[in-house]
């Protein structure tokens, strides 16, 4: 072993690289792209696979493809991505995998980067699947590794929850000096493992139960689960926020209660839960986002007759909302234990030091002169357009939305609007990533269902907001190399779209006011395509 100085992208990337990981697959979204990025960096050398897909739910189901061929597949996804692969994942469930597969599930407390403040960690319960968080870089090269080998172990694909703030840590972590070795079970053909039918449904539901138990039983020993410190008054943090409870009290910290560091979040340790509880009159639970871990420990303690008073975001010592901020923490803990003395003194002015850094990759963005044209034709004509976007780089002007929800969503959002009669037109906007990502059905469905929305695509060749990654539509794929470039024009026209315009970025200041007059004057389902160089 070697250490090295790696944040938390980069520590679960080297523990995916050393578990025998041969498929990377995932949407850009951060958090969770920094781990992509640093594979693309070591694919070539150590020859594994890895791609930016076109969406979420595919980037998952090329990670069941190599798990049924026997290899290990890495699959990431930010909060709202994850959203997206629901579908498959609750088939995925009930089938046993083959090769590990392990899902890295980036949340973004107080939504740095995200149009909601998600919590994710819910999704276990109704996934039924194994999910865990590190509290650290270095523990969070081991859990990658671990995952692997109880996803094997037990046949069911494992979630690893981040936060934005974890993957910005850096500490030392022991890394393997081992050279790469790919994981290979081999195919596997057996009739009916993967394909779940009515036939057989709720016996895979029952034998997926047999397998979560099997888990639980793993998690009752799992070193990602452990108490230390004595004391009749007890402190539980979940994951990264166990991380924060240490920044406060310190890794020395007084004998005046107990620490729980939970790990594993789905199945939790029921008996090792029990006998802390056992052991404690009060305890504080500790976790970001919402009382997830707090709700079931609190069934945890009712089942076995606890007396223990528990006490977190229910009572509100913590707040349900946002990241949680250090200083939050420790002023949840004097609360809980007024004699705590802590290491360091935080304060809520500083706040903004403990904010996770956030590149601005939309600046000079040309979203607003194309907007300013836009309402120019509109205001020729008479018109006061209702303007629908998606997320991404329209988050420039969100201020100029009627409204916004998920990738993919802008046309039929504007479809819906337009068919419940309203007296504007209305106009759907997006990015050329957004169009490959979901649109391409909506636009399928205004065709057919003769849509007279306006709908504007800005062609930029880039997946911009999240860093610049490819798309379908560039001519190279996530590792650089040649690759066929999918047109947008090409494939709307195929889809049925009759009316398309083109312009680029020499129209903004020319002709563009006149393409929107055009095409605003029909009375009839209409797309223009803005070609800009990407910044």
């Amino acid at each position: 072993m070697s250490l090295k100085t790696l944040n938390g992208d980069q520590a679960m990337a080297l523990g995916a690289l050393s578990s025998g990981v041969k498929l990377v697959t995932s949407y850009p979204g951060s958090p969770s792209s920094g781990t992509v990025e640093t594979l693309i960096s070591l694919a070539k050398k150590h020859e594994i696979y890895v791609e930016w897909s076109s969406n979420e739910k595919v980037s998952l189901e090329m990670g069941i493809g190599a798990s049924i061929g026997g290899r290990r597949a890495l699959v990431c996804a930010k909060s709202v991505g994850m959203n997206a692969m629901i579908d498959p994942l609750m088939a995925l469930n009930l089938t046993p995998v083959h090769g590990g597969l392990v899902i890295l599930l980036g949340d973004d407390p107080g939504a740095y980067g995200s149009q909601n403040d998600q919590d994710s960690r819910s999704l276990a319960t109704l996934l039924e699947m194994p999910i865990m968080e590190p509290a650290s870089p270095a523990e969070g090269y081991a859990m990658m590794q671990e995952a692997f080998n109880i996803s094997e172990e037990f046949n069911t694909a494992v979630i690893i929850r981040e936060t934005r703030s974890f993957t910005q840590q850096k500490e030392s972590v022991p890394v393997s000096d081992e050279p790469y070795q790919e994981a290979n079970l081999g195919h596997v053909r057996e009739p009916f493992r993967f394909v779940p039918v009515p036939l057989n449904a709720v016996e895979k539901h029952r034998d997926l139960h047999q397998r979560i138990e099997a888990v639980s039983e793993w998690a009752e020993r799992s070193p990602f689960n452990r108490a230390t410190g004595k004391g009749m008054k007890g402190i539980i943090g979940a994951g990264f926020a166990h991380a924060k409870i240490l920044d406060v009290v310190g890794n020395k910290h007084s004998g005046e209660f107990r620490l729980f560091k939970l790990g594993v979040l789905y199945p939790l340790p029921r008996k090792t839960i029990t006998e802390f509880l056992q052991d404690c009159d009060e305890v504080l639970i500790v976790e970001e986002i919402e009382p997830y871990v707090e709700t079931h420990i609190k069934a945890i303690a009712h089942d076995n007759s606890c007396r223990t008073k528990i006490y977190g975001k229910q009572s509100n010592h913590l707040s349900r909302e946002g990241e949680l901020f250090r200083w939050q923490v420790q002023r949840a803990l004097i609360e809980f234990i007024p004699k705590l003395v802590p290491r360091r003194k935080y304060l809520k002015e500083k706040e903004a030091e403990e904010r996770p850094i956030k590149k601005d990759y939309c600046a000079d963005c040309n979203y607003d002169k194309v907007i300013d044209k836009l309402e120019e034709a509109a205001e020729s004509l008479g018109q006061k357009p209702v303007l629908i976007g998606d997320p991404g780089c329209l988050v420039t002007v969100a201020d100029r939305l009627e409204a916004k929800y998920a990738l993919g969503s802008a046309v039929s959002t504007a479809d819906g609007l337009s068919k419940a009669g309203i007296d504007e037109r209305v106009v759907a906007l997006f990015g050329d990533s957004s169009f490959f990502h979901t649109t391409i059905p909506a636009i399928c469905n205004a065709v057919h269902n003769q849509s007279k929305i306006l709908m504007v695509v800005i062609d930029n060749k880039t997946t911009a907001t999240s860093g610049f990654q490819v798309n379908l539509g560039v001519g190279r794929d996530a590792m650089g190399r040649e690759a066929p470039a999918l047109d947008i024009e090409q494939i709307a026209r195929a889809c049925g779209v009759k009316n398309v315009y083109i312009s680029g970025s020499d129209d903004l200041d020319s002709t563009l006011k006149e393409t929107f007059l055009e095409a605003l004057g029909l009375n009839e389902l209409a797309l223009i395509i803005i070609r800009l160089e990407s910044h």
